[in-house]
């Protein structure tokens, strides 16, 4: 054997190794191989079965972390576990109680961490330890990451310190578990953020009630000149502003005269020129820039008779469309039940209504069982705008792991190339951001894409990522 093949099959074995680490429940005795193996020696997949690995033990690391907190604050005399938190104020903010001063102290000069660290360390580890056993479990076995742990402590909080029924904090609780082997930390958190609406969907009208009258915006001064303006809307009125402004980013970055400028500097011109008609490194206008909004609102009913409104706006021809799906008896006042507004998350069956009745919308038809949206294929390769429009609500996001950039800002993308015999139909064609379809045109990854919206990834070292369907009920 050449001194080639004798160095691969090495590799190979420590690879090998280090997957069978993986697949064993943490310990120190893994986690001190895991540490001694000659990270230089694995091959490129190896490598991330070691990061993938030490994240595993860094998991259970945190598990203990999180005990040995909870024993400093609630295993003392006189101590009571679910004291330690009382809720949480409209902004989302935790509001702790007073019990735990020394506690607090005690642990904040120790790690060498602030107070209000300290406490969150607290209110965080009483939650999991008290409250969320299966989450501490999956925890210290290294099922989920610290991340996803913390978002589903921290969502679940305003249900536990409520006074709800723990077998309906265990059903949140055993649901967000089990998407989280396809779910960021971020998506699991909008996910229980939807569950808690529905579990107590009167409360979550009463907190929009609320922080709707503390709607504003601020303005406060920065080094150098700068300042940051800052704005507390409703989720639909943010997310129009924000639609609004990627829409004339998209229109200056097409302009070849302007000087190169990121994303972000596009954005920030194209929120001046709304109001001087002028911005940095833009074209003039006469006057404020307005952009036509209509609001469609997808129903999963088998069929309805579509109603439409005036849009908000004029003036330019760009369009733009924000989608909130919402369930026909809420749509009729018959029952209360969260909608989703996309990219967002829940929102109270009021403001559901309220923007069904004064924009525009449309139905889409759903599988009954299944949830997932229906829709015939096309045989051309532009396609139509009803397709667009199927596939912008079916995936709701980008389709890469992870990704959460909007589909109706992402590109319409052919798993299998047009050139290369591939459909215009929905099970060809799905979302990617503009990043992530260069990635999969030049970048060496490749995706399979299925009817139902899911996909599996294969990346350039060979790794499998399956990236299921949503229902469109269910929240990106």
């Amino acid at each position: 054997m050449s001194v080639f093949n004798c160095i691969i099959s090495a590799m190979n074995l420590l690879d090998r190794r280090v997957n069978e680490i993986k697949s064993l429940r943490p310990s120190a005795q893994n986690l001190v191989e895991l540490t001694a193996l000659s990270r230089y020696e694995l091959t490129p997949d190896g490598r991330v079965e070691l990061l993938a690995a030490l994240e595993k033990h860094a998991s259970w690391i945190n598990s203990l972390i999180h005990e040995v907190t909870y024993l400093i604050s609630f295993d003392q005399p006189g101590t009571e576990g679910d004291g330690a938190f009382e809720g949480y104020g409209a902004s989302g903010n935790a509001i702790t109680s007073e019990l735990h001063d020394q506690e607090r102290e005690e642990i904040a000069a120790a790690l060498r961490i602030s107070p209000n660290t300290a406490q969150h360390r607290i209110d965080t580890a009483n939650l999991l330890v008290q409250h969320l056993p299966e989450t501490t479990r999956a925890l210290a076995d290294g099922s989920i990451s610290t991340a996803h742990a913390q978002a589903i402590a921290r969502e679940s909080a305003p249900l536990i310190y409520s006074g709800t029924d723990k077998s309906v904090i265990a059903k949140i609780e055993a649901k967000a578990l089990a998407s989280a082997e396809f779910s960021t930390p971020n998506q699991i958190a909008v996910a229980i953020r939807k569950a808690v609406a529905q579990a107590s969907p009167l409360e979550l009208e009463e907190r929009f009630v609320a922080a709707r009258e503390e709607r504003k915006v601020i303005c406060y001064p920065e080094r150098d000149g700068m300042a940051t303006l800052s704005a507390f809307l409703t989720a639909p009125d943010a997310r129009i502003v924000m639609r609004s402004l990627e829409i004339r980013i998209r229109e200056t970055k097409a302009d070849s005269h302007s000087p190169w400028r990121s994303a972000d500097q596009r954005r920030a011109d194209a929120f001046i020129e709304f109001f001087t008609g002028d911005s940095e490194g833009a074209k003039p206008s006469p006057a404020p820039v307005s952009v036509p909004v209509s609001v469609p609102v997808s129903v999963p009913v088998e069929s309805m008779n579509p109603l439409s409104a005036p849009t908000v706006g004029a003036v330019t021809s760009s369009a733009m469309t924000i989608n909130v799906t919402v369930d026909l008896p809420t749509l009729l006042s018959l029952a209360e039940n969260p909608a989703e507004l996309s990219g967002y998350g829940p929102i109270p069956a009021s403001l559901a209504r309220e923007l069904a009745t004064s924009h525009q919308w449309r139905r889409f038809i759903t599988d009954p069982v299944t949830g997932g949206l229906l829709e015939v294929g096309r045989e051309k390769y532009q396609p139509s705008v009803d397709l667009v429009n199927f596939i912008n609500a079916r995936d709701k996001t980008c389709r890469f792991p992870g990704c959460r950039r909007a589909a109706e800002l992402s590109d319409i993308d052919h798993a299998v190339p047009w050139d290369d015999g591939g459909e215009t139909s929905p099970e060809n064609l799905g979302a990617l951001c503009r990043r992530h379809h260069r990635l999969k045109t030049h970048g060496g990854w490749k995706i399979v894409s299925n009817a139902d919206g899911s996909c599996t990834w294969t990346s350039p070292y060979g790794r499998e990522y399956f990236v299921p369907s949503r229902p469109i009920h269910e929240v990106a």
